[in-house]
């Protein structure tokens, strides 16, 4: 027994060794920073889930967390969490994006797929979503294009191709139509409108 208990401990060693070489590993299970592994300079290329959140330089794949998620540089896959998903660097959402409360992307981002909230999604920097882009409170994304739908009681957008649908739509340029309470298009020949506004 002593023999496998001193083989696991040297193997164990070794990839963590291997690992921080690299600075890369396939797995990260977190509890709250700094009690994870690995610690947060690395980066994660498989699946990250944290018991409340995690924090790492990049991650590639899965994204889970009971509260939520922190990236520092590149995240790319899909991530799902209670109430919050934070990337400071740039965002790549294969498929899916789902926090409680929010979805934070403050580099660039590109959506393929879904980015669902029940409180805000926010983009700070130039964007894409393709596809849908729904919170229940507000879609924050002054610089973001859409392809397809943003959805929420408040959303802002930069270019649309497609729909809008709240209480209030704002958009720069507007290249479908936009259906709410009041609605304004920058570039539009109907700069506001109530209840139905279309661009082409």
């Amino acid at each position: 027994m002593r023999k496998y208990v001193s083989l696991f401990i040297f193997v164990a060693g070794l990839f963590h060794f291997n690992a921080a070489q690299a600075a890369l590993s396939p797995v990260s299970v977190a509890i709250v920073p700094p009690i994870q592994f690995p610690p947060s300079d690395f980066s994660v290329t498989g699946v990250r889930a944290s018991v409340l959140w995690g924090k790492h330089r990049d991650v590639y794949g899965l994204d889970v967390g009971v509260l939520g998620n922190i990236t520092d540089q590149t995240f790319t896959g899909i991530g799902v969490s209670g109430i919050f998903n934070n990337t400071r660097g740039e965002t790549n959402i294969l498929g899916l994006q789902l926090a409680g409360l929010a979805n934070i992307n403050n580099n660039k981002t590109s959506v393929y797929g879904f980015q669902i909230t029940a409180g805000v999604n926010y983009q700070s920097a130039a964007s894409t979503v393709s596809g849908l882009q729904l919170a229940l409170l507000a879609n924050i994304a002054p610089f973001t294009d859409i392809y397809g739908f943003q959805i929420g009681l408040y959303n802002r957008a930069k270019e649309v191709y497609g729909f809008q649908i709240g209480l209030v739509n704002v958009a720069d340029n507007l290249h479908g139509i936009q259906i709410g309470l009041i609605n304004f298009h920058h570039k539009g020949t109907f700069a506001i409108s109530p209840i139905i506004n279309v661009g082409f």
